[in-house]
């Protein structure tokens, strides 16, 4: 089946989260079906659009204008695109998503983040997805508890319940709304109980990120991957270095720490000050620094989703050690495939024990690939994302699978609790162009 993919940047090279979870759904689901593509992209991406189109030949591509990105967040304090989804919001790419269904003619449309949301009314009557890689609103809303400065603090504040608002009018609007954990659908449902939500998580690829045993593990050397430009990221990066790090120091004087990632002038100079840190920065591949790690470590206090670098480690049989919300979107129990420990002290305490006990980080690491072999191949989770496909195209066209009704039969009809009913919704197009006078 031909489906459409539309991003809010080029989904290239896979190096970060957002494009981790952007570019192996559609490496994988081509390889049985069409894929077509449109993203937005600013000037510094038409070298990843160049190597991106030469994978994936049905690229299409809405140029960004140049500049003007504080001004539109400035506009989104006024407007029903609040906070970054105004920085996104371009009516040519808009009438580009309507031109390309027009031509390609997709089955399925599926919309990426809540930036990309208000393209829904393009997609005219085809089925479409709203994949939520993180419940926006909890985002905002922690970040308003944590952001640094006044000016930080209030823009977040005043933006946090106009995302929960958008999000809700967003999620209504769509016939699935996909989230990659069992807590973001939780949220979301809280706040648009009209939304039809089903649960597919984002992945690994397990053929990229596979054990090497015959690279030893470094005694006591842990490490954090990460792009840290991102300010909920650079928060917990901060409370790592200069909280978690001298506590495992204090009971674990041999203790190393690599921090492999992008990370602003600010933190890296808090993390050169740091005994026992090395700041890498971007490297090319992660895989040699997670190999030769002992411990792979994750500490949250804000933001949310699944953390894919999580999942990569546990494909590489590698120990993880994260508190209860690094881990919220992935489906493992303390002591079994990670061990999980909250607050800073507790944290250190964790870190000494698994740098001192190889059997317990090798029964963890074991369990955890095994889980992720299961689980969170991209291999599998392809195959939910063509189930659901298949099942908004039978619905669409007025007829259902065997297979879905004698699981509706099977449930006493639970599925009609969730069908999506109109509420009111806030024309971006028109309100955008009113404000502009237009």
């Amino acid at each position: 089946m031909k489906l459409l993919h539309i991003f809010p940047f080029i989904p290239y090279p896979p190096t970060d989260g957002g494009r981790i979870g952007f570019f192996n759904p559609i490496k994988y689901l081509s390889r049985k079906h069409e894929v077509i593509v449109v993203s937005l992209a600013d000037s510094n991406e038409k070298g990843a659009a160049e190597e991106f189109r030469g994978l994936f030949p049905d690229l299409h591509v809405y140029n960004r204008p140049p500049g003007r990105t504080l001004y539109r967040l400035i506009q989104g304090l006024g407007s029903s695109l609040p906070g970054t989804s105004a920085k996104y919001w371009y009516p040519d790419a808009g009438n580009l998503i309507r031109e390309v269904i027009a031509e390609r003619k997709p089955k399925v449309v599926e919309f990426h983040t809540l930036n990309m949301a208000a393209y829904r009314r393009y997609a005219g009557g085809l089925p479409t997805v709203f994949r939520e890689h993180n419940a926006q609103y909890k985002i905002w809303e922690r970040h308003a508890e944590t952001a640094h400065g006044w000016v930080e603090r209030a823009y977040v504040r005043w933006c946090a319940p106009r995302v929960r608002r958008f999000e809700a009018e967003s999620a209504a609007r769509f016939d699935r709304c996909v989230t990659v954990s069992k807590a973001d659908a939780a949220h979301l449902q809280a706040v648009a109980p009209e939304a039809r939500i089903e649960v597919i998580p984002s992945g690994v690829d397990t053929e990229y990120f596979n054990s090497a045993p015959e690279i030893p593990e470094e005694p006591f050397r842990m490490v954090l991957t990460g792009s840290f430009d991102w300010k909920p990221k650079q928060h917990n990066l901060r409370v790592l270095l200069a909280e978690i790090m001298p506590q495992i120091r204090a009971k674990s004087p041999e203790a190393k720490l690599d921090v492999v990632g992008k990370v602003p002038d600010e933190l890296k100079s808090l993390g050169e000050q740091t005994p026992g840190v090395t700041m890498t920065g971007p490297v090319p591949d992660v895989r040699p620094y997670v190999r030769r790690a002992s411990l792979v470590l994750n500490y949250l206090e804000t933001g949310g989703g699944i953390a894919l670098k999580l999942l990569e480690a546990m494909a590489m049989r590698k120990t993880i050690l994260s508190n209860s919300l690094g881990c919220e979107g992935i489906d493992v129990e303390h002591g079994k495939q990670v061990f999980l420990a909250d607050g800073p002290e507790k944290y250190a305490e964790a870190a000494a024990r698994l740098l001192g006990d190889a059997g317990l980080r090798l029964a963890l690491a074991e369990r955890g690939h095994q889980l992720v072999l299961k689980s969170y191949s991209w291999k599998v989770i392809a195959d939910q994302f063509q189930h659901l496909y298949e099942t908004l195209i039978s619905e669409h066209s007025g007829t259902k699978r065997p297979a879905d009704l004698a699981k509706e039969q099977a449930e006493g009809h639970k599925g009609e609790q969730l069908r999506g009913r109109s509420r009111s919704w806030h024309d971006p197009a028109k309100e955008m162009a009113n404000q502009r006078g237009t």
